[in-house]
C-alpha cells in the first residue's frame, strides 16, 4: 500500500502552496509523488469548444487524452467516488500527498492560518501534525511555512515511506 498523508485546511490556508512545496521537496530527495485534489466545488478538465470537450458534451463516460509526455484519463461520474478507491487507482509512486477530503479518514496535516482560519479544524486522531503561522501548544508537531524541509523530512519518518530509486 503507497503511503498517503493529506493536507486539510480551511479556504485560502495556504493548502496549495504547502502541496507544491512538499512535491518539489520530495522529489529533490528522489520520490516519486502522487497529488490528489479535492475540487469541493467542480471543476473542468477541458477547455470549451476542444475535441476532448465535445467527447464529454456528447456524453462519453470516459475521455482520454494522450500528448508526446502525458496521459490524462478524465472519467465523468454521477456520485463522488469514496477517496479510498481513487487511492487504489493510483501505481508506481512512493507517496501520495492529498489536498482536502478532511472528513475521509487517514493521517493529516492542518493547516491553521490564525487570520485565515475559522478555527482548529476537529481531526482526532487522524490529526499528525500543524502547519500554523503562530505557536501552538499541545503534542502534536507543528511546524512553519518556512520548514518545509523539516516538514517532509518528518512525513517520510512517519510514513516509513521507501524511495524506489
Amino acid at each position: 500500500m503507497i503511503p498517503v498523508i493529506s493536507l486539510v485546511g480551511y479556504a485560502d490556508s495556504g493548502k496549495t502552496t504547502l502541496m507544491a512545496g512538499l512535491i518539489g521537496i520530495l522529489k529533490s530527495k528522489g520520490y516519486k509523488v502522487a497529488a490528489v485534489k479535492h475540487a469541493s466545488h467542480g471543476y473542468t478538465m477541458d477547455t470549451a469548444g476542444t475535441d476532448s470537450w465535445h467527447y464529454v458534451e456528447a456524453g462519453a463516460d470516459k475521455v482520454m487524452v494522450a500528448g508526446p509526455s502525458s496521459l490524462t484519463m478524465h472519467e465523468l461520474y454521477q456520485d463522488i467516488m469514496p477517496l479510498k478507491d481513487m487511492l487504489k487507482r493510483i501505481k508506481d509512486v512512493d507517496i501520495i500527498l492529498v489536498e482536502g477530503f478532511k472528513n475521509e479518514p487517514g493521517p493529516k496535516i492542518e493547516i491553521y492560518r490564525h487570520d485565515q482560519s475559522l478555527g482548529r479544524l476537529s481531526l482526532g486522531e487522524d490529526l499528525v501534525a500543524v502547519v500554523s503561522d503562530i505557536e501552538l501548544s499541545g503534542d502534536i508537531p507543528c511546524f512553519s511555512m518556512e520548514r518545509l524541509g523539516e516538514m517532509a523530512d518528518f512525513i517520510i519518518t512517519r510514513l516509513g515511506i521507501k524511495n524506489h530509486m
